[in-house]
């Protein structure tokens, strides 16, 4: 038998990975859970009265907000995992994706604060003492009325139809992302498409 030389270097023999201390950018750091757990599907929904209809007939399909987004600053952005039932009986995940998508990167736009509307916001700002803000919107405050004007725009043209509602996420202070469905769940007509 012939042996080999190791022409690479020195060998350093690293401790096996279990035993590492663990550090936050390491994998085994994040706990074990499966898509599933991300989502509490029909809950109550709290955007009714209690006790009013909607209440009643009505529930809320919770996207919880993803803090593992690609910022280096805490934007808020919302999982792109779809959860399923009963979400699937009314909108397929490339719908769903989709919509994750464009909420996540207008909150972005409005929210990373090294954008050049907001530095040049607070810069102005600040030289004015925020006074400049009686004259014009700033570009954060812009930035979200998109967004509100793009759900509302999408609930009227494709999900009224379906009888589903995207609430808006600053409802739920941007911690996630509500869809009301109806309760029992009862699939669309087959003339309506999903």
């Amino acid at each position: 038998m012939a042996s080999t030389i190791n022409t690479l270097g020195p060998v350093i023999d690293d401790p096996p990975p279990d035993e590492r201390p663990l550090q936050i950018a390491d994998p085994r750091w994040v706990p074990s859970t499966t898509h599933r757990d991300y989502f509490r599907t029909h809950a109550e929904n709290p955007h009714v009265p209690v006790g009013s209809l909607g209440a009643s007939c009505t529930r809320i399909v919770r996207i919880h907000r993803d803090y593992v987004y690609p910022r280096e600053s805490n934007t808020p952005a919302f999982t792109p995992q779809f959860p399923g039932y009963p979400l699937s009986m009314f909108m397929t995940e490339i719908e769903f994706l989709d919509l994750v998508h464009e909420v996540n990167d207008q909150l972005d736009q409005a929210f990373y604060p090294l954008s050049l509307g907001n530095v040049l916001d607070g810069c102005v700002g600040f030289l004015t003492c925020w006074l400049c803000e009686i004259v014009y919107t700033s570009y954060h405050k812009r930035k979200s009325l998109e967004l509100e004007r793009f759900i509302e725009k999408l609930n009227e043209e494709v999900y009224k139809a379906r009888g589903i509602k995207v609430i808006s996420p600053r409802r739920t202070a941007y911690l996630s992302l509500d869809i009301q469905v109806p309760y029992p769940f009862i699939r669309p007509e087959r003339g309506q498409s999903i």
